[in-house]
């Protein structure tokens, strides 16, 4: 077998044992799916200097009436703020197993996302004001 093949092999058994969910992009796990909820980590916020700053959304199953799906894991949301504009942009999505063990993570580089700037009364536009509060 020639070394190409065997590595997308590789690839592909590793894979496959990573729930369906957790092999989504960044932008795809960072948004919730119906039955779950994203909740600020006051914890987490960071500020560097006036301007800029961090803070993480945690995201987990909240519907107590149906069992969690399969593949749907809980994630930590990381985003980076710049308070003088309003704006936040995706910088890391952690994908955690149900005893909390880190899955898989995915880091979004530097210029990769675009800044957002969340609508006025959004959960988003909270957390930014939130974290900009600090």
């Amino acid at each position: 077998m020639n070394r190409p093949l065997l590595l997308i092999a590789t690839i592909i058994a590793s894979l496959s044992g990573l729930p369906a969910r957790a092999q989504d992009s960044a932008e795809a796990l960072a948004q919730p799916e119906e039955g779950e909820a994203a909740e600020l980590d006051l914890q987490s916020i960071r500020r560097f200097g006036e301007r800029y700053g961090r803070f993480e959304v945690n995201i987990v199953w909240a519907d107590p009436t149906r069992g969690r799906p399969e593949g749907l894991w809980p994630r930590r949301v990381r985003y980076a703020i710049d308070c003088e504009d309003e704006t936040m942009t995706l910088a890391a999505v952690g994908v955690f197993d149900g005893a909390g063990q880190v899955q898989r993570t995915l880091v979004v580089p530097p210029g990769a996302a675009d800044a957002v700037k969340p609508a006025r009364g959004s959960t988003e536009h909270k957390w930014l004001r939130k974290a900009c509060l600090f």
